[in-house]
């Protein structure tokens, strides 16, 4: 009950707009996660999980029949309704290097940027020039999510204590392993920006600056949004995000921080300035995630649709890269990209003078 109150909360304070925005938000583009279904097989048959998590379950690197199969779905959208959908495609700019890192024993923490992933596994360039064709289309706006989605820090430190879970996923080219630890639970191996001294602050401090500098390099403009892993981030960091060039951070209504004794949740709605720096806050209020299944996400992400413009708020929509991407199981991306589909006919049916607009948009008009 707390959460939802908090939620109405979060959508009343809302920057208010008499425009029916809408904006789709998509998570971890460039990361890859779990590499293939060999990986993933092995591992569980080791005993670790690789199920209950629908990430571990399915979400992988996007392929070239990926980016295909949503193109058809925004050419068809369009061609029949006139409307440009645009998906912000938030990007991990790196992987890590195993090889250099098993060569360091564990010590430190070599990466490679995302452009040579896609090269490694499919050598050539085609899923990086299809991005940029989509990009020039107009139908994604990639923006910054870090360097890597992993606390490389808690990571390299399970992997020299001899934490075999950790070092059968690594042989296996894979590091996307939940921490179970009830006495540290902010401990999650996702929240890359999780720090405990000012040895390890520096080091998310350069991640970040690093990251984004590899993002410029690739699509040739600074991110004016971030959108921190697992929505975990310290507020001092965004004087660092301020020195990017970032002006707003995407969340949800709840950020959480571990200040180094204990996990505090910070309150968000769109258009909030911070007490900490000058950044503003996107606060996403729409959640459509078909590949988590257990809901009719259609009709959840309607009535949130419909909710956040009651309140007159943009309608935020947070959807995760697993929902567009098939390389751990095509049938699932086809059935969550129809779903996709039958979402954008309803709400422009609903709302015909519905926009689409990319974060960076959003955060201009705010």
């Amino acid at each position: 009950m707390i959460d939802k109150l908090q939620f109405l909360r979060s959508l009343i304070l809302s920057k208010k707009t008499n425009r029916k925005i809408l904006v789709i938000e998509s998570d971890d583009w460039g990361s890859e996660r779990i590499p293939n279904k060999v990986s993933r097989e092995l591992l569980q048959k080791k005993g670790i999980d690789m199920i209950s998590n629908p990430h571990s379950l399915y979400d992988t690197l996007e392929r070239l029949e990926d980016l295909v199969a949503l193109e058809m779905v925004l050419n068809g959208v369009e061609k029949n309704y006139q409307k440009k959908v645009k998906i912000t495609a938030n990007f991990i700019t790196t992987n890590p290097d195993f090889e250099n890192i098993k060569k360091s024993k564990f010590e430190n923490y070599f990466f490679e940027p995302f452009d040579k992933t896609y090269f490694r596994r499919d050598g050539h360039h085609k899923v990086l020039d299809k991005i940029h064709q989509l990009c020039k289309a107009n139908y994604l706006r990639p923006q910054f999510h870090g360097r890597e989605h992993i606390n490389v820090n808690l990571w390299l430190d399970e992997l020299k204590n001899g934490n075999h879970n950790f070092l059968d996923a690594f042989n296996l080219n894979t590091y996307a392993i939940d921490i179970k630890n009830n006495k540290y639970p902010w401990k999650n191996l996702m929240a890359a920006l999780v720090y405990e001294d000012q040895k390890k602050k520096d080091f998310v401090i350069n991640s970040i600056q690093e990251g984004h500098q590899i993002f410029k390099n690739i699509f040739g403009y600074t991110s004016k949004t971030f959108i921190a892993p697992k929505y975990v981030w310290n507020p001092e960091l965004e004087y660092t995000f301020e020195k990017c060039g970032f002006t707003h951070v995407q969340t949800i209504f709840y950020q959480q921080n571990f200040d180094g004794k204990e996990v505090k949740t910070i309150f968000h709605y769109t258009g909030q300035k911070s007490k900490y720096s000058n950044i503003k806050y996107l606060t996403r209020n729409v959640f459509f995630e078909p590949a988590y299944g257990g809901l009719d996400w259609v009709k959840k992400s309607l009535e949130k649709v419909n909710l956040a413009f009651k309140f007159r708020a943009p309608a935020i929509i947070s959807m995760h890269r697993i929902n567009f991407v098939g390389g751990l199981d095509d049938k699932l991306r086809d059935y969550n990209l129809k779903q996709f589909k039958i979402l954008l006919e309803e709400i422009i049916y609903r709302y015909p003078n519905v926009e689409f607009l990319s974060s960076d948009e959003l955060a201009e008009i705010i």
